[in-house]
Order: structure tokens, then C-alpha cells, then sequence
């Protein structure tokens, strides 16, 4: 009687193995047209197989065969391409479903006072608020009466070697240092940094971009710096005693550059093999700073209305900088050499990835990416070159993750587009819908949940 009872136990435990659907949970992405990230040509009539939050296969259609049971998505006429990565970013929570709907589904938060930086990706990654994946810095590390709020200046080598550690026991992915750090400072961040496997990143003022790079600076932020490798740094490192006037000198000197000089720089910074993350959208943003118009830019209505607001604070901003029509007619000149630059550091071999600065002054989380790669293509990239920029080449910066290439054993993460941006960067903008973690997310419903 046992051994019958055991035989018809098995035999039930074997139908239900037989019946139960080998793609359970799986999700069939068909038809689509693939830019896959990885800088090479669009493959047409694809197929994606994505479970548990990673891709398993990556096919064209009738190549292989879709598991019984997935879940099959049509999307014939569409275009995928790896979700979009912001690589400089200062987050603030209301941005975070701001990002996923413009099809941002990675940021690197540069800064974030008081550590705030590591809650955020905790509460994204718990799924306490729908976001993109947080890689954080946690606040900047500075010299002494550091610029950013809530950054952490320090004095010496301990306390920089300090400073370090504690954002490693914190969660850090690397380190941020800002325009006040000096030599001595950065030799102590690169050496403890190095031990503990941390890169550093830097938008530096009292450095100039060679020196940093030189010295070990893995990312050089906003072409901070380039200006004074290519001239006398004394001046710069005086103005950097204070945040805006150093920032001012550096957009004002670009239009003094002639482009031989502008080239030579180029080539000696790709030498050093420091990766640059230039934020064109924030120097074309400071060189439009007097347009009205920016007011209502792309994603604007996405950004809250509260006064204390800091993408909607551009009256504040202007009275800080004390910016006339003097400097605005200066950093106008000056875009053309930053331009050049950005596109000599590439011709040489060097590494550009995208990122924004955003959500500073008219800087909107989110669609100011968009804006961001439509000015990589008008300084000379290939759509398809600065897509990669926003994608692979930004996923480089986080060693041993596996975002921003759609391949088999890489997570989920992807935009799903109305329209090819091949031929026509804007595409980006015309988001059918966006996938993080393997979950499908549309834009349209995160936009009513947040104007509830």
C-alpha cells in the first residue's frame, strides 16, 4: 500500500512538472527594431527574452523558439534601445519617477548633502518608490569652507583619508571631489580610494583637468578644468576661492582658445585616460541662461511649481551669478571650443559619457538627458555614438555591473520607442514605454500618479 501511495505521489509530482509552463514569468519582447548599446548597427525583427529582471536570450524572430506560457509583446514598428543613464546627476527624491518616464532607468548621484544620496537608492531598491538604479557618491569631498552644502570639507590627510572610509562604510560607488581640493588633498582621496576599490570622480577649480587626471581622477565632471590645462591655472585657482567666480572665469575663458590649443589639450587628457562627462546641456544652459524662453523646455511641466524649487529657481540663480549680457555673449562664443573639444577628446580615443547636472537651475531630471545627447550629435557625434555615450560607455564607470547594453545575463532595463533615433536623435523623446527591473512602466501613468 506504501509503495503504490508512493507511486502515484510521484506520478502527480511528474504531470504537474509536465503541465506547469517552462515560460512562466518570462516576457517575449517581438519585432522590434534592437540598438543594443553596444555601438554597432541596428538589428531588425528581434526578440528579447527577459525573466526575473535579466535578459536571457537575444534573438531575431523565429530564431529560437518562445518558451510555452511568456508573455508575448508585438512590438513591430518600435524601436528598443538600453534604458538611458544619467552620469551626473544631483538627485532629490520628487525626481526619481521623473527619470523613469523620460527613460533614464541610471544615475549617478554626484552630491547629496548629509549622505542623502544612500537613503534614496535604498528606497529604490526596496521598491518603496519607483525610480531608476541610484549609484551615490554621498556628499562631495571638498577643502576647507567647501562649496556645496552639505559637502564635507577637509583640512589634512587624515582627515581626507577619513572622509574616504566613511563613505565606503557608508555604500558609496565612488567618490566626488569638488573645486576647493588641492593637490596634497586629492593625493590622500586617490590613495585610500585606490585601497578600498573607490573611483574618483572630480569637478575640480584649484586643479586643473590634467593635473587631476594625472594624479588618478577616474572622471573629470562638466570640462572642469580644461580650460586652465590649456592656459595659465593661476588665475583659476585664485577665482575657485569662491564657487561662481571660478565658474564664470571658466566659461568666459573658453572663447579665448584658439583650436590648435583646444586639440592639444584634447589629446593630452585622452593620454591620461581620464573619462570626461562633459554636461553640454548645462554650459548650453548657462549660455541661454537670458532666453525666457527656457522656462518652458523640454519636461518643464514635469518639474514641481513649488517655489523653493531648485530647476525653477533661475531668477535666484542669475542674482547670485550676477551674469549680464556681458557674460552671456562670452559663454556663447566660448560653446563652439567646448564643442570642439568634446569632439577632438573622442577622435583621439578618449571616453565621453552623457550626463546633465541636472536638477540644478533649468536643468529638468530626466528630459534634460534628452537634451543632452541631441547637443552631443551637434557637436559631432552619430546618433548611434551618442546613444552609446548615454549607455555602454556610462555603464563603464561602474565596474562589474551590467547595465547599459541589452545582451543575454544583462539586466532588464529598456526603452521601448515609437520611432528609430538612427537617423534622428529626438526619437529618444517619443517613449512608448520603459522597463526597470524587467517591469514595464508607462510614462503617462507615472505623470497621473505624481499630479494627483
Amino acid at each position: 500500500m506504501t509503495r503504490w501511495r508512493t507511486a502515484l505521489q510521484l506520478g502527480a509530482v511528474a504531470l504537474a512538472a509536465a503541465c506547469t509552463s517552462p515560460g512562466k514569468g518570462m516576457i517575449a519582447l517581438e519585432g522590434a527594431t534592437l540598438i543594443d548599446g553596444a555601438g554597432g548597427p541596428p538589428k531588425s525583427d528581434a526578440l528579447i527574452l527577459i525573466k526575473d529582471g535579466k535578459i536571457k536570450a537575444v534573438a531575431r524572430v523565429n530564431e529560437i523558439k518562445v518558451p510555452r506560457g511568456a508573455e508575448r509583446l508585438n512590438l513591430l514598428g518600435k524601436t528598443i534601445i538600453p534604458g538611458l543613464i544619467d552620469a551626473d546627476a544631483m538627485v532629490e527624491r520628487w525626481a526619481l519617477p521623473r527619470y523613469v518616464a523620460w527613460g533614464v532607468t541610471s544615475v549617478r548621484d554626484v552630491h547629496s548633502p548629509a549622505d542623502s544620496g544612500f537613503a534614496l537608492k535604498r528606497d529604490v531598491d526596496l521598491g518603496a518608490i519607483i525610480g531608476p538604479r541610484v549609484y551615490a557618491a554621498g556628499s562631495a569631498i571638498d577643502g576647507l569652507s567647501p562649496t556645496l552644502p552639505g559637502s564635507v570639507g577637509v583640512a589634512g590627510d587624515e582627515e581626507a583619508r577619513q572622509a574616504v572610509d566613511q563613505r565606503a562604510v557608508a555604500g558609496a560607488d565612488f567618490v566626488m571631489v569638488y573645486t576647493k581640493m588641492t593637490p596634497d588633498l586629492l593625493r590622500a582621496i586617490i590613495d585610500e580610494a585606490s585601497t578600498l576599490r573607490l573611483r574618483v570622480a572630480g569637478r575640480v577649480g584649484k586643479l586643473d583637468a590634467l593635473s587631476a587626471a594625472r594624479a588618478g581622477v577616474a572622471t573629470l565632471e562638466n570640462l572642469s578644468g580644461v580650460v586652465a590645462s590649456a592656459t595659465d591655472p593661476a588665475p583659476f585657482v585664485r577665482a575657485n576661492d569662491l564657487f561662481l567666480p571660478g565658474l564664470t572665469l571658466e566659461e568666459t575663458s573658453w572663447a579665448g582658445l584658439d583650436s590648435a590649443t583646444v586639440d592639444r589639450t584634447a589629446r593630452a587628457l585622452v593620454a591620461t585616460h581620464v573619462v570626461i562627462v562633459p554636461t553640454l546641456v548645462a554650459h548650453d544652459t548657462y549660455a541661454r541662461f537670458d532666453d525666457s524662453t527656457l522656462a518652458s523646455r523640454l519636461g518643464m511641466a514635469d518639474v514641481p511649481s513649488d517655489p523653493g524649487n531648485t530647476v525653477r529657481d533661475a531668477a535666484g540663480w542669475l542674482q547670485r551669478t550676477g551674469w549680464r549680457a556681458q557674460q552671456f555673449a562670452a559663454f556663447r562664443r566660448g560653446r563652439a571650443r567646448q564643442d570642439q573639444f568634446v569632439r577632438a577628446f573622442k577622435a583621439a580615443g578618449g571616453l565621453v559619457v552623457a550626463g546633465t547636472n541636472a536638477a540644478g537651475p533649468l536643468l529638468v531630471p530626466g528630459a534634460s538627458l534628452h537634451e543632452e545627447l541631441a547637443l552631443l550629435v551637434a557637436a559631432g557625434f552619430t546618433p548611434i555614438e551618442a546613444l552609446t555615450a548615454a549607455t555602454r560607455h556610462a555603464g563603464h564607470l561602474f565596474a562589474g555591473d551590467s547595465i547599459g547594453v541589452l545582451v543575454p545575463g544583462k539586466v532588464a532595463d529598456l526603452v521601448v520607442l515609437n520611432r528609430s533615433p538612427v537617423d534622428d536623435i529626438s526619437a529618444t523623446r517619443d517613449i512608448a514605454w520603459v522597463m526597470v527591473r524587467g517591469r514595464e512602466i508607462k510614462p503617462d501613468s507615472l505623470r497621473a500618479e505624481w499630479k494627483k
